[in-house]
């Protein structure tokens, strides 16, 4: 239960009057019963005195003090009968041997004093009083002539007397602290509540309007004390809070601006950035268009000129312009990748590998290279890891032909090695893939080590001329395998060779997926067709011709058309068996055109081959809507004439 301070403070003042009125009251029944029993004593004076003074002459003689008590005892119930004391029961005496010598009651003469308590308080030297049942006994000594204590004189008293007086005193004292307890509790009540409560009240009432945000809620307090210094705290307080929320208010409007100003700070630098990955994607369409295609010509009319040539020196030409024109097509797809992952325009194409087998395609792929140099090239993997996997093959494997390449390179005598090991997860549905790739050549200095990953960077004094490479090899396998959430790290000292280890973590074990579609293409000799109608749709002169050339050597008919809008002319005029069609070409493009086509019934069911140059997932799969199949530039024409016959008999 709450109390309140009110209430405390009344509960200490009626505790003080309640103290002091009691102790008063106390003090004074103590005063009462001494005056009271020092009037008895004199009483007992006053009636004994004549006797003693009596038995003072008579024992002057000799006479035995027993036979004196008894003669002065027959006056005894004169004095009883004649006394002038309301409150005076009996007198009797007793001897100093302890017996009653005289009593009013004849029956008790002689009887031994049997009340202890009365005889342990006995003193012949002066008046004793001892209170006893509803009475007061006072016993006064008796002596002879000679001053010898012979006996005493009890005198008994009521004490009713002293009871009433009592009683009264304290009757009067409850009344008085019944009057004065109400009289001082409502006295203080009424200071209290108008000294302390109600500035109490003003102070709670403008605590709680000040923690519902109301500052100017009044305090009219004006007193001088402890109360009016607390109000004046509550003053400044309220001041001082006041200033905080203006403070705040003045914070919150120059926070208010400044996270505006960030975010339009960041929506600007964020629309920036857009446009630049726009622009880039664009800059990377363009510039794949214009690199990949005359690079379709020339390793085009290359291939087709070593077919025709006999010549030896005329075909090592021809060969070393197909070299040169791969090699610059490997250095346009290592800068394409690298500009598409920093891009975010590389996804994964995840599918189903068996190791063993990626270990056998590597083996074949650099045997002859090796061998040209006496190198023990070893690529295995561990017996146990014979399960498919699903992994991105195409990124693998050229992280893999990269380092293999490198060990290859940079290893002059001895060894290249291979190895595939794997550590099973708990639930059998995952392992952790790690390769290995070690070799005993010239080796990597320690400070140079983390250099190599990055672009265009090479070991420092290694001749271009000798090795050769663009340094962007290992800067893009490193983004790959961090593209599929592994690392790549390299262990090496100088002249000790080398090791490269590619670390796949949580890769998914695939057993129940479908078998990897095979990508090696039949002999072109192989095809025979009955005869077609082919139409070539190209904006570049030289890439007609090149698959014009190509195609000659079966039974097609082949058209041409330098746009969309021209071969939509000649489906009019003669209405293909298939469609080969360049994508990006002015005045209409390839999928402008595509789609004209299959809005068409009567052309619809024409197959379309798209060519692209673009190397951007988007695009591709944009095309992919409108046309049969994508074939990239530059076109290898096992993959062309494989396509074609899918669609030709």
């Amino acid at each position: 239960m709450r109390i309140s301070i009110a209430h405390k403070i009344l509960m200490i003042i009626g505790f003080t009057i309640t103290l002091i009125l009691g102790a008063s009251t106390s003090l004074h029944v103590m005063e009462l019963k001494e005056q009271t029993l020092l009037n008895m004593s004199e009483k007992a004076d006053a009636i004994v005195s004549p006797m003693l003074s009596e038995i003072n002459s008579l024992t002057k003689d000799n006479t035995v003090g027993s036979w004196v008590l008894k003669i002065q005892g027959l006056t005894l119930k004169n004095i009883l009968k004649n006394n002038t004391f309301d409150d005076l029961k009996t007198i009797y005496f007793i001897d100093q041997n302890n017996f009653i010598a005289a009593h009013p009651d004849n029956s008790k003469v002689d009887t031994l004093e049997t009340n202890q308590e009365l005889l342990k308080q006995l003193n012949p030297k002066h008046n004793v009083i001892v209170a006893m049942e509803q009475q007061y006994v006072v016993a006064v000594p008796i002596s002879n002539f000679q001053g010898e204590n012979i006996g005493y004189v009890m005198v008994s008293f009521s004490d009713k007397d002293l009871a009433l007086k009592t009683k009264s005193i304290i009757s009067n004292a409850v009344s008085l602290f019944a009057i004065y307890l109400l009289t001082a509790l409502i006295i203080a009540y009424i200071i209290i509540r108008r000294i302390i409560l109600q500035p109490i009240d003003q102070l709670v009432e403008f605590s709680h309007a000040v923690t519902t945000g109301d500052l100017n809620c009044p305090i009219n307090i004006k007193s001088q004390d402890e109360i009016g210094t607390l109000a004046s705290g509550f003053k400044m307080m309220r001041a001082a809070v006041r200033q905080q929320i203006n403070s705040m208010h003045e914070q919150h409007s120059l926070l208010e601006d400044t996270v505006a100003k960030r975010t339009q700070e960041y929506l600007d630098a964020k629309e920036q950035a857009e446009q630049s990955n726009q622009a880039k994607s664009r800059f990377l369409a363009n510039m794949s268009h214009e690199l990949r295609t005359p690079l379709n010509a020339v390793l085009g009319f290359s291939q087709l000129l070593q077919d025709s040539e006999t010549d030896k020196n005329k075909r090592r030409y021809l060969e070393a312009i197909s070299i040169s024109g791969n090699s610059l097509l490997n250095v346009l797809n290592d800068i394409l990748d690298l500009s598409k992952i920093d891009a975010g325009k590389m996804q994964l194409d995840i599918e189903r590998v068996e190791i063993p087998k990626m270990c056998h395609e590597l083996n074949m792929m650099f045997l002859q290279l090796s061998a040209q140099k006496d190198l023990d090239l070893q690529i295995t993997s561990h017996p146990e890891l014979t399960t498919p996997v699903l992994l991105d093959s195409n990124k693998v494997r050229q992280v893999l032909t990269n380092l293999i390449s490198n060990a290859i390179k940079f290893t002059a005598q001895g060894s290249v090695k291979v190895y595939f090991d794997f550590k099973a997860h708990d639930d059998n549905s995952n392992i952790d893939i790690k390769i290995h790739v070690t070799d005993t050549g010239k080796g990597i200095p320690k400070d140079q080590q983390d250099l190599i990953f990055n672009d265009f960077e090479q070991v420092q004094g290694q001749r271009s001329s000798e090795f050769g490479g663009t340094g962007l090899g290992l800067a893009i396998s490193l983004r790959f395998i961090k593209l599929m959430g592994g690392e790549l790290s390299v262990i090496s000292d100088k002249d000790k060779g080398s090791e490269f280890i590619v670390s796949l973590p949580n890769v998914e074990l695939a057993e129940s997926k479908n078998e990897v579609k095979h990508r090696n293409y039949p002999a072109i000799s192989s095809y025979h067709f009955n005869p077609a109608r082919i139409l070539i749709v190209d904006d570049i002169p030289y890439n007609r011709d090149y698959l014009e050339s190509f195609l000659s050597r079966w039974s097609f008919t082949v058209d041409t058309a330098i746009n969309g809008e021209d071969a939509l002319k000649k489906i009019e005029q003669h209405q293909p068996d298939l469609i080969i069609m360049d994508l990006k070409m002015p005045v209409m493009g390839g999928l402008e055109a595509s789609q004209l086509i299959r809005s068409d019934d009567r052309f619809k069911h024409i197959p379309i081959i798209a060519v692209t140059a673009s190397v951007l997932k988007d695009d591709k799969a944009q095309s992919s809507i409108l046309t049969d199949y994508i074939i990239s530039k530059p076109i290898h024409r096992e993959h062309l004439i494989f396509i074609i016959a899918q669609y030709l008999d």
